[in-house]
Parts: C-alpha cells; structure tokens; sequence
C-alpha cells in the first residue's frame, strides 16, 4: 500500500499522530468488511461478494453442487442477494439455479450478457421463473449492490460480430469477467475465458489488470494461461475452483508451473474447500 507524501514538516510524533488519526477515520469509512468466497462446489464454479449483509453472487456451480451451494450460502450468513450473475450457460456455471430455494432471500435479478440465452436461463430457475428479471451488461458496465465495492464488466465487450445466441463453442470466450475493488484491495474474475479472450484483455486494459486475487480461469485449464495476461494481472493470490479427481486435469501441470515461476500462492477448492477472503479495504485476511 503506498504511504501518504506530506509536502508540510511535522515532528516525528506529529506525522505518527495524524497517520493514526487518519488511518483511523479510513477504516471507519470502510466498516464492515468487505468478504469475498470462492465456493466449493465440486466441478463447478460459484463465487460471493458480501458487505454488510448485502450479496452479489457470480455463478451457480452445477446441479450437483446446488445443495453445497446452500450451505455456503448460509455459512456466510444468508445475506439477501441482491443479483445473481451467471456468466455463461453452461451447466457448471448455472446448474444450480435449478434449486434456488424460494427460501434463499434474493431480490429476482439476474444478470448476463447480450449474447446469452435468457429463456434458457429463466428455464433452469424452476422454483424463481416466474419472478425473474433479466438485466444484461458487457465491457465498460458496473454492477451495484455492494455498498462501497466497485464491480466492474471487463469482458464481453458490447460489439460482438456473433450470432445471438452464442454457440456453444464460443460460450467459454465470451463469459462474463469482472474487476471487483474494494478500497486498494482486487480481484478478477475470469469465469471460463481462453487465451484469446485474455489475450484482447491483456491488450485492451494493461496494468488496469492488476489484481490481488485471480480466480483462475476455467477451473485451471491449460487452454486458459496466456503468460501476458497473467503478467499484467500479477496476482498474490490464486484461486482454483475444480473438483477432487476430475477427468480434466484440472488444474493443469502448465498452469501451477506458471503460477509457481510467478510465486504466486494457489488455493485450490479440491483440496482446501472454499476459500474466504475478507477485506479492510487495505489487506486480505485468507480464511
């Protein structure tokens, strides 16, 4: 975190007063925390954003992992969900709508991109169908719910020369991604992109890429490591969603090569379970 440039003299005392002081109203502006989870959920992928008893939800894991889904869900403390974002359509990443419990405290909303199929969406939610609406976001839109957390759409962008609805082989490039701030404190989240996709990233945005925290795309795929993107994100932390014994590999012997010549520390939800994140707005506290 880089200190405070004073351009006045103060006493040594003085400066350690109002650094105090000042550190001390900071903290207090960004009261409660901010806690974001990477959800275990098998082979697929859900992840949580909370502050103060307020939710963003990033995917719904599989229809496997649903009642995993809800558990977490109430570890966190069954904050009202403001939205659910599901990135792309496909089973792993939005099965588990299919047993969203009207006992869940969500506000209806769903959130995806122009070129997803929203009947097929709204199909999945059986038990919130008919309370369902839809918004749609691409590249350069934010998305509000989380008091003092700044979520921004990164990936899609807006103007895609695609068919509507995408097929399936293109579900995995286009999926939504998101830069999630809080205070001095990152992270990306990168859904299912490939290296192309990164690769537009990396080229589009640079060192706007930075982030603390990556959730590693595509559950750890060797399909997903471009060395430029992962260069400009230059993360502490990564994290890998994929499930115990998986037929895919994941995560790849070429992605954790990558991540150790980065020396960054992984955290895969195999292995560890869910992976809790809690910000001050200047730190992560891992849990």
């Amino acid at each position: 975190m880089q200190k405070p440039i004073f351009v006045f003299k103060l006493s040594a005392i003085a400066a350690y007063g109002l650094l105090l002081t000042c550190a001390k109203v900071t903290i207090e502006e960004r009261s409660p925390a901010f806690t974001f989870a990477a959800l275990d959920m098998g082979q697929g992928l859900s992840q949580a954003g909370v502050v103060d008893g307020n939710a963003v939800v990033w995917d719904m894991g599989d229809t496997f992992s649903s009642n995993d889904w809800r558990h977490e869900y109430e570890r966190l403390g069954s904050p009202r969900v403001k939205a659910i974002i599901i990135s792309h359509s496909h089973w792993d990443h939005m099965g588990g709508l299919i047993h969203l419990s009207r006992a869940t405290d969500f506000s209806g909303i769903v959130i995806t991109h122009p070129f997803e199929d929203t009947a097929y969406i709204r199909k999945m939610a059986v038990q919130w169908r008919d309370d369902i609406s839809f918004t749609t976001i691409a590249q350069g839109d934010t998305v509000e719910g989380l008091s003092g957390v700044h979520i921004e759409c990164i990936w899609p962008p807006r103007a895609l020369n695609e068919v509507r609805p995408l097929p399936d082989s293109l579900k995995n490039r286009f999926s939504l991604c998101f830069l999630v701030r809080y205070g001095g404190t990152t992270v990306i989240i990168t859904s299912d992109i490939d290296t192309m996709a990164e690769r537009s990233l990396a080229e589009g945005f640079g060192y706007r890429l930075a982030s603390d925290i990556i959730v590693v795309p595509h559950h750890g795929s060797a399909g997903s490591a471009d060395d430029v993107f992962y260069g400009y994100v230059n993360p502490d932390v990564a994290v890998i969603s994929c499930g115990i014994g998986n037929t895919y590999g994941f995560p790849a012997k070429k992605v954790m090569d990558l991540l150790y010549q980065m020396k960054v520390r992984p955290y895969i939800t195999a292995t560890t379970g869910t992976v809790t994140a809690i910000s001050n707005g200047y730190y992560w506290d891992y849990r």
